[in-house]
C-alpha cells in the first residue's frame, strides 16, 4: 500500500495546531489562573478558503486561518500568544454578548481597547510589548475621566471622536476578527449556552 504524501494544506493544518497548543501552554504556564478560559475556548481550524487574518472567536471556540498562524509565527511570533488571549478576554468580559443596540464599529473598537489596556496592564512576559505613543496617551485619557476601564466606559469616550480620529484607533489597537460576535437579532440557544459557560467561568 503507497505511504500518503502529505499536502500542503494538510502540513500547514498540522503545524497550525502545534503552534496553536503551544500558544496556550504558554498562556497557562504565565497566567495558571486562565487554565478554565483557555479550556473553554478551544482552538478551531477555519476550513480552507475561508477569509481571514486574525483569530476569531465566538464563544464557544477560538477560530483561526491555519495559513495566517504559520506567516505570523514566522515573522513575528510574539504576536501570536498575545492575539490568543485578547480573543480569551473578550469571552471573560462579556463582549461577545453585551453590546446591545450600541453601533457596531464603535462597541468592537471600545472591546479592543478595552482588552489590550487590560493585558499591557497585566505586563507578562508571554504578552508584553512597548506602549506607543498612541496608547499610552489613550490611557491616560481613559484614566484621567475616573470612571473605571470598561468597554462601556470606553464606548462612551469614543463617542465625540472624529472618523478620522477611529480610524486611527482601530489601527493601534485591532487585533482579532469579531465576525462571530452574536448581533442582536441573531442571539439563539447556541449562543446563550456559550454566555452561561462563561458566566460560570
Amino acid at each position: 500500500m503507497a505511504k500518503h504524501i502529505q499536502t500542503q494544506t494538510e502540513w500547514e493544518s498540522t503545524m497550525a495546531r502545534r503552534i496553536m497548543d503551544q500558544l496556550r501552554g504558554e498562556l497557562y504556564l504565565d497566567q495558571r489562573y486562565l487554565n478554565a478560559a483557555l479550556g473553554a475556548l478551544p482552538p478551531a481550524p477555519l476550513p480552507p478558503g475561508t477569509t481571514g487574518a486574525a483569530f476569531a472567536a465566538d464563544g464557544a471556540r477560538l477560530c483561526y486561518p491555519p495559513a495566517w498562524v504559520l506567516t505570523t509565527y514566522r515573522k513575528n511570533r510574539r504576536y501570536l500568544p498575545r492575539a490568543y488571549l485578547h480573543s480569551v478576554l473578550h469571552c471573560i468580559f462579556f463582549h461577545l454578548w453585551i453590546g446591545g443596540k450600541r453601533d457596531r464599529e464603535k462597541w468592537n473598537l471600545a472591546c479592543d481597547i478595552a482588552v489590550e489596556y487590560t493585558i499591557d496592564q497585566m505586563d507578562k512576559p508571554s504578552t508584553r510589548r512597548i506602549l506607543s505613543w498612541q496608547r499610552q496617551t489613550v490611557y491616560e485619557e481613559l484614566k484621567q475621566q475616573k470612571s473605571g476601564i470598561s468597554a462601556a466606559v470606553i464606548y462612551r469616550y469614543l463617542s465625540g471622536r472624529k472618523p478620522a480620529e477611529l480610524i486611527a484607533l482601530q489601527k493601534e489597537f485591532y487585533t482579532d476578527d469579531h465576525r462571530y460576535w452574536p448581533k442582536e437579532e441573531q442571539k439563539n440557544a447556541a449562543n446563550e449556552d456559550a454566555r452561561k459557560q462563561w458566566d460560570k467561568i
